[in-house]
């Protein structure tokens, strides 16, 4: 049977009833800037923590116009360990009294669809 293969893709849910945002701001890793946030939870052994939690991007909401299959919501990918321009983009999806969203990540499409070379070839 084949590995069930996850790569750039995820969903996300409502927070469990013992998660609490509690603090926001800025930390600096490496010589990047990334904004956090310090979220207050429990371990199943009902152990307090705080975890922390760093943005990956930001997500707009698009206008789907005639086409269903668009995301509901798209935007850019704040990732340090890639060089690559990425996107990120989430659907809304319902599964019995459950809302969530998909979630997919890729390279930036070059709507343009000609890429410009710096080399000329004469």
């Amino acid at each position: 049977m084949a590995e069930y293969d996850n790569t750039n893709s995820g969903a996300v849910f409502k927070p469990f009833e013992t998660m609490k945002m509690i603090l926001q701001g800025k930390v600096n890793l490496e010589g990047n800037e990334r904004k956090i946030v310090l979220v207050a939870d429990k371990t199943k052994s009902d152990k307090k923590i705080i975890e922390v939690y760093q943005k990956v991007g930001v997500l707009f909401e698009e206008d789907k116009g005639d086409n269903e299959q668009r995301p509901d919501y798209s935007g850019p990918v704040e990732d340090y360990a890639t060089d690559k321009d990425m996107r990120i983009a989430a659907w809304k999806r319902v599964k019995g009294d459950n809302k969530y969203m998909s979630l997919s990540i890729s390279e930036k499409q070059n709507k343009g669809g000609n890429k410009l070379d710096d080399e000329i070839p004469f």
